[in-house]
């Protein structure tokens, strides 16, 4: 992996994955090759080149009920080609790490701002990238979250596995999303993943005109 130093970093950016009990291990393994393979993507390492400090600092959260939240790839700098393939490797070969039982969203996004509240460097955006297939449903508290994420300018986007289902892109654009230039990019499933994911890496780098 690539050694994080103390440089600043244009974006710090948080991949926090639903790991909970609706997704088989099938299904986890096919969200972990899906990142790496969007990460890979050589339009990624031109956006992180476009940007003033040419460097981004990247972190995966694997969550699934309200009590477990994981660092499953710690906080890797991103400069070069190297770079991103130590940390595409290092996710795919990342373990799940999961407890039966609910959806634990609202617990994962306040888990997520934690992280970026006490980064040991500086960063000039603070993002979060949650993916996931449904609703919280572990009485997490997505308002408090969502509101100590925009009192502190940390963006939340969101990328919904959708499966057909409008209602699961429409929760994640009301409960959700939140901050400076807040979106969702909609997935219909885990085959799509790598493309979605892809695009809002993309945006989130502000590079290219995406």
């Amino acid at each position: 992996m690539p050694i994080l130093e103390t440089a600043p970093v244009d974006v710090a950016l948080v991949l926090a994955v639903d790991c909970s009990s609706s997704v088989d291990a099938g299904d986890y393994r096919l969200q972990m090759d899906g990142i790496a393979k969007a990460v890979r993507h050589p339009r990624i390492l031109e956006a992180i080149k476009a940007g003033p400090l040419q460097r981004m600092a990247l972190c995966l959260v694997q969550w699934s009920n309200r009590h477990n939240q994981t660092i499953a790839v710690p906080w890797a700098g991103l400069s070069d080609q190297a770079d991103i393939e130590a940390f595409a490797v290092a996710t795919e070969k990342a373990e799940r790490h999961w407890t039966p039982g609910g959806t634990g969203l609202g617990a994962a996004m306040a888990f997520c701002t934690k992280l970026l509240l006490d980064l040991s460097f500086p960063a000039v955006r603070r993002v979060i990238d949650i993916s996931g297939d449904g609703a919280d449903n572990e009485n997490g508290n997505l308002p408090e979250a969502r509101q100590i994420a925009t009192a502190n300018a940390i963006t939340i986007n969101g990328l919904p596995l959708i499966y057909g289902q409008q209602r699961i892109a429409d929760y994640y654009l009301k409960n959700v999303i939140c901050g400076p230039e807040a979106f969702v990019i909609p997935t219909q499933n885990l085959q799509t993943f790598p493309e979605a994911m892809q695009r809002k890496l993309l945006r989130e780098l502000r590079s290219l005109g995406v």
